[in-house]
């Protein structure tokens, strides 16, 4: 995996389109408030979905939260968009960050639950009368808010730890440091 990651790290850091802008007075707040206002809008609408099958808010119907679900995922496009330009820039302080990698788990495996909850009776046929939620509907949601808590801890974790040189001849499986 370390290969990988160095051959990442070299690849994204030739002829970068987007580092000048990124490097600009106001090119990385700017990116970074865009990043949290759709990160704001996939949670906020993710998290009421979750909620309202956890059997929060049973006099709204289903249907309604259901509806926020597009939001979401517009949120969650704008974030993959704005966070892929912080990695561009600095591929070296993501690569090889632990806080970085556990952030792409988190995400993975919320983008399996989801697809788990789509694809599944219970996804596509649920009560709107105000009605129980199928446990395993529940079990999902309780997954999904747990992931997308641990993503955002992940990502606010990225800054407190700034990947160093490794020591000569240090190798590792999934390299923590910058070879």
């Amino acid at each position: 995996m370390e290969p990988l990651q160095t051959w990442l790290v070299q690849l994204l850091e030739q002829d970068n389109p987007v580092a000048p802008f990124m490097r600009t007075a106001w090119g990385w707040p700017m990116m970074e408030s865009l990043h949290f206002i759709s990160l704001s809008m996939l949670v906020g609408a993710i998290g009421m979905f979750d909620l309202r099958l956890l059997g929060v808010g049973r006099r709204i119907p289903i249907a309604a939260a259901r509806r926020l679900v597009p939001w979401g995922l517009g949120g969650f496009a704008v974030s993959l968009l704005t966070g892929m330009t912080f990695l561009l820039t600095e591929p070296n302080q993501y690569i090889y960050n632990p806080s970085f990698l556990w952030k792409l788990v988190f995400i993975a495996v919320a983008g399996v639950n989801a697809a788990i909850f789509a694809l599944t009776p219970y996804g596509r046929q649920l009560p709107d009368n105000g009605g129980a939620t199928p446990r395993a509907a529940k079990v999902i949601a309780v997954i999904s808010l747990c992931l997308w808590t641990a993503t955002i801890l992940s990502g606010r974790l990225i800054t407190f730890y700034r990947p160093a040189n490794c020591k000569p001849n240090e190798t590792h499986l999934v390299s923590l440091c910058i070879p």
